[in-house]
């Protein structure tokens, strides 16, 4: 029997979210152009809107081995309104190359 854990761990994430009161967002673009292609899992409204950088996106992770691709395209494409990007994972808490990495049981914190 097959479980796709991804699936339960963004399930889990949304539960969480809903619980602190975030409205849930996300961003797909499908494209045959795989450049142009991205999906974000989560994209959350910072809870003092500013000019800029008032959405944070987020992606989150249930394996060890994982890329993120979506999240810098969307660093790129959108940068004058995104702020620091999230990936919720089961590692330890990290910052590398201006991506916060928490671990999934600080989703509460976000």
């Amino acid at each position: 029997m097959y479980i796709n854990e991804g699936m339960l761990m963004e399930n889990i994430v949304a539960q969480m979210f809903t619980a602190k009161g975030h409205n849930l967002y996300f961003y797909s673009k499908h494209s045959d152009n795989a450049q142009e292609r991205m999906e974000i899992d989560f994209l959350l409204a910072k809870s003092r809107v500013t000019s800029r950088h008032n959405i944070i996106p987020i992606e989150v992770k249930s394996g060890k081995n994982y890329t993120f691709s979506s999240l810098k395209k969307i660093m790129e494409k959108f940068r004058d309104f995104v702020a620091t990007p999230v990936v919720l994972h089961t590692g330890d808490l990290k910052t590398e190359n201006g991506v916060e990495f928490l671990p999934v049981y600080m989703t509460s914190c976000l």
